[in-house]
């Protein structure tokens, strides 16, 4: 957008800002504090959109599996009350104002795991040891520097994997690329059928910004879809059925992607801003221009969460799938880990 160049000027301030930041933890002058637990941190590189939600609920899914009991600790980004909650599902009985979308997102995907919500994530996290977590999965981590982690995993979307390669206002980059020099391991996200060519070119760049960096890859699985009546289905049930697609999303060209794969015919698209709350005027447009297209409204797991239950919408719910068939790699890089 032509309006961004207008605050070129100030890019070279946040990357001041950044470098200065980081500068003050590598020299020690901030600390970053420890738990009695490990950390596994997931974050990313660019802002919103790099399916760093479903990769939390898939490796939480898999510490459940293996025998784990761990805990998500979030900051609750966009909430109004800035008190430590604690959510868990599948029913959290919090409203979004109070701890967040992505919060409420995540204690319904992973019933009876700890969500726990505070901007101060050490306090949280001591919190979520008193519960009994014996491991810690720091959402949204990457920048996060006042936690030290025990396993620092950063998202890179396949579909924009470098944020148009520069800082805000040009880019939608957090911080240099060269900070991948810090993270253990990068998960390739949100990959396309035919992912080798897209995958060899980004390990490439890499390769170049972090010698030796692991790294893994994983796709967007569609799981399942919950009609208006609450019942939840395969995602088959969109095969050939007319979709208005709306989300506010980091990069909703990835939720389109995804109904195309499930063979869905999207006739429409609203797209709001990331993290967007939803006014009756916003939801009663929607469903008037799906009814006008004779098509039904669809929409993401984290904007449903912002919806009345009975708002009329249909729901696709993703999954982060590892190509490799397991996490196991990704698991050997934390040894003690995997009980």
């Amino acid at each position: 957008m032509a309006w961004r160049y207008l605050f070129t000027p100030l890019a070279p301030l946040y990357r001041g800002a950044v470098a200065a930041r980081l500068g003050a933890y590598r020299r020690g002058w901030l600390r970053s504090a420890k738990l009695p637990a490990p950390v596994i941190s997931v974050g990313n590189l660019t802002f919103g959109g790099t399916g760093k939600t479903p990769m939390v609920v898939a490796l939480v899914r898999d510490l459940v599996r293996l025998g784990r009991h761990p805990a998500v600790l979030t900051r609750g980004y966009r909430r109004q009350d800035d008190r430590l909650a604690v959510v868990t599902g599948p029913n959290p009985r919090q409203q979004p104002d109070e701890v967040g979308d992505e919060p409420l997102e995540l204690a319904r995907r992973l019933p009876g795991v700890p969500v726990v919500v505070d901007a101060d994530r050490e306090r949280g996290g001591l919190e979520a040891v008193r519960m009994g977590a014996d491991v810690l999965v720091l959402d949204d981590g990457f920048q996060h520097l006042r936690l030290a982690r025990d396993l620092d995993v950063v998202a890179i979307d396949a579909g924009d994997a470098w944020g148009g390669g520069r800082l805000p206002p040009l880019g939608r980059l957090r911080e240099p690329v060269a900070a991948l020099g810090r993270a253990d391991a990068v998960v390739i996200t949100k990959v396309p059928p035919d992912w080798r060519p897209v995958v060899a070119t980004i390990e490439a760049e890499i390769e170049r910004i972090a010698p030796g960096l692991q790294v893994f890859v994983s796709r967007l699985q569609p799981s399942r879809v919950r009609r208006p009546d609450g019942e939840w289905v395969d995602p088959e049930e969109l095969r050939g059925r007319r979709v208005y697609a709306f989300a506010g999303v980091g990069r909703p060209g990835g939720f389109a992607d995804t109904l195309r794969e499930v063979a869905a015919d999207i006739v429409g698209e609203r797209w709001f801003l990331d993290h967007h709350t939803y006014s009756e005027r916003d939801l009663a447009g929607v469903l008037a221009v799906a009814g006008a297209a004779d098509a039904i409204p669809v929409t993401t797991a984290k904007d449903a969460v912002k919806l009345p239950e009975d708002a009329g919408v249909w729901v696709l719910e993703v999954e982060m799938v590892p190509v490799e068939g397991s996490w196991r790699g990704l698991w050997r890089l934390l040894p003690g880990v995997p009980a």
